[in-house]
Parts: C-alpha cells; sequence; structure tokens
C-alpha cells in the first residue's frame, strides 16, 4: 500500500482530500505546515506528497526543493490555483513531478496519482538527472530558461508519455528506457557535443522506444523468438515513433522524433527503416542506438537470459566500424566502470 502525505493549511480541504485517499485504500498522512511536513518526511516511508503551494512557515516550493533535495524518490505533486503566476515555473524548477489545479477534480486527482505512481522509477530517475545537471552545469541558466519558456512543461509532457507507456509496457522495459537516457548522455558527452545538445538528449533519448506501443502485445511480448513476419512488424515500431512524435513544435520533440526514427539505422547501412549509412544517420540516432543495442544484451527479457556486462563490450567491439562508428565504441569502452556501477553498484 502506497503511503501519501496531504500537506494543506486548510482544514476543510485537507480533511476532503484524506478521505477520498482513504477511499482509494492509500494509507495517509497529514501536515497542515511545511515544518510537519518535513518531519513527516524524515520519519515515516511516504512514496507520494500532495503539496499545497501556500502553507505556513515554509512554503511548499520550498518544501519540494527540500524533499527532492534529500529524498529524490518522493514523488511531489503541486496543488495550484490557476490566479498563482509563475508558481508554476518556480515549482518545476524546484522539483515538482506533477500539478493539480484547484479546484480539485478528484477524478483527475486519482489518474495523476495512479501514473506517477506507476511510473515511480522514472521519477527518481529524473530527479537524481536534475542533481546531475546542476552539479556539473551542463545546462546554462539560459538554456533552462528558454526551455520552460518555449516549451511550458515540456519535461512533464514528455515524463507524461513514458508513464503512459509503463502502464502497458513491462517494468525492466520501463528500466531499460532510463538507463539508455543515462547511457546517450554521457556518450554525447564524451565525444565533445556541446552541453545544451547533451542535456537535450538526456531528456529525449528514454522516447526512442515509444512506437512500440503500436506493437501488439502477442508481437512484443512473446516468450520466444520471432518469426520472420513478426520481425517486420515488430520493425515499424520506429516509423510508429516518428509519427507519434514529428508533428510537434517543440525542438525537444522533434529530436525525439528522430530518435525514435533512426535509432536502429546502423554504420554499414544494415539497419532500418531506411538502410541509411555513416553520417547519414543523425548523430543522436547513432549514439542511442548503441546505446540501446549494449542495454539490450545486458538485460534479460522473456525471449532471452542477460549476458554480462564483460561479454556485452566484446560483443560491441566485434561490430565496431560495421554497426557502429569507432568513435563511440571507444568512448563506451571509457566508462566503462562508470556501467559496472549503474549497472551492477559496483
Amino acid at each position: 500500500m502506497a503511503c501519501l502525505m496531504v500537506v494543506e493549511d486548510d482544514r476543510s480541504t485537507r480533511e476532503m482530500i484524506v478521505r477520498f485517499l482513504k477511499q482509494q485504500n492509500y494509507e495517509v498522512i497529514e501536515a497542515c505546515d511545511g515544518l510537519e511536513a518535513l518531519e513527516h518526511v524524515e520519519n515515516h516511508d511516504v512514496d507520494l506528497v500532495l503539496m499545497d503551494v501556500s502553507i505556513p512557515h515554509v512554503d511548499g516550493i520550498e518544501v519540494t526543493r527540500l524533499i527532492k533535495q534529500n529524498h529524490p524518490s518522493i514523488i511531489v505533486i503541486m496543488l495550484t490555483a490557476f490566479s498563482e503566476e509563475g508558481i508554476l515555473k518556480e515549482a518545476a524548477k524546484a522539483g515538482a513531478d506533477d500539478f493539480v489545479m484547484k479546484p480539485i477534480d478528484f477524478n483527475f486527482l486519482d489518474t495523476r496519482i495512479k501514473l506517477s505512481l506507476n511510473a515511480a522509477k522514472f521519477h527518481i530517475y529524473k530527479s537524481l538527472l536534475s542533481k546531475e545537471l546542476e552539479k556539473k552545469l551542463k545546462a546554462s541558466e539560459k538554456f533552462i530558461e528558454n526551455l520552460m519558456e518555449k516549451n511550458t512543461f515540456l519535461v512533464f509532457e514528455t515524463l507524461e508519455i513514458l508513464s503512459m507507456i509503463s502502464e502497458y509496457r513491462d517494468y525492466n522495459t520501463h528500466e531499460h528506457t532510463m538507463r539508455v537516457g543515462w547511457l546517450s548522455s554521457r556518450i554525447a558527452e564524451i565525444i565533445g557535443l556541446d552541453a545544451d545538445f547533451v542535456t537535450k538528449l538526456q531528456l529525449t533519448a528514454p522516447l526512442h522506444d515509444i512506437g512500440k506501443i503500436g506493437i501488439p502485445d502477442v508481437i512484443l511480448l512473446k516468450p520466444a523468438a520471432l518469426t520472420e513476419e513478426e520481425r517486420e512488424v515488430m520493425k515499424k515500431h520506429a516509423e510508429i515513433g516518428w509519427k507519434i512524435l514529428k508533428d510537434s513544435s517543440s525542438e525537444l520533440v522533434q529530436m525525439a522524433a528522430t530518435i525514435a526514427l533512426s535509432h536502429h539505422e546502423r554504420w554499414n547501412g544494415s539497419g532500418y527503416p531506411r538502410s541509411l549509412r555513416g553520417y547519414e544517420i543523425p548523430v543522436e540516432g547513432l549514439i542511442v542506438g548503441i546505446a540501446d543495442s549494449f542495454d539490450a544484451i545486458v538485460s534479460e527479457r522473456p525471449y532471452k537470459r542477460a549476458i554480462p556486462i564483460d561479454e556485452a563490450f566484446e560483443k560491441i567491439k566485434v561490430d565496431e566500424g560495421e554497426l557502429y562508428p569507432s568513435e563511440l565504441v571507444k568512448a563506451l569502452f571509457s566508462i566503462k566502470d562508470e556501467i559496472f556501477h549503474i549497472y551492477l553498484g559496483k
């Protein structure tokens, strides 16, 4: 049973939310101000917080920032009014995972909570990613400012897409998308691509397989090798993903569309769907292609066992200059220790 905390200073509103959540069989903790909320997260295993913005002692945005700083696994959904101009932007910078407007539509709230809990692993990844960006200064203040101004809550829109996919796809595949995002960004950083590109790739690479939502489960989740006809159907996920994303006006979603279409193209022209070769393939597609391949090799699937990491490196090495450009293979090998740490905790 998930544990939810409601942080709301208005007693009647808080009691109404608590009563609703208990009817949905959640364990519920209440807090009427920021200090009490911070105390609760230190003494209870809280999974998700419903955070009012305007609360006494420490406001909701600062409480959110402190929670995300010390407990990145806790999901925070902000409760705010339409009239609070600028609040959403500040809350997003503080690390809020989602937003529900007041007056609260409880059916909508229930949906947002369920989606967030189902995608809890990705919310953790997003929080850790935000810390990494801040620590390493990968993203300039100007880039973040432009991102927020030109693409309102774009990050949260992409997360929502991933969250929805995670409802339909197995747990291991969901973790795969997160690892591919991390690995792609590290490779891009090592080969010297600029900080803005690296940041965009971190945010968009996890969408590489979004097109699989259009592949029948009987094929996608088949616990055996695919037939030739089934493989041809599976290959369609690249174009399906591109079609889902291509019409967005956002440059980030446009990058995600390019990645979805090109991440199965291969250096020697043997890939799909367009049989591109060499630098006909967009660099983001080349990077996500090798990251995706490596993670797929080391991951267990219904139809195959997981391959040890050392063997996975050997497999990638064999295909250097054929399926993957040498520059990217060398970049992958240069972070071998990091990969062991991320994948095995060593």
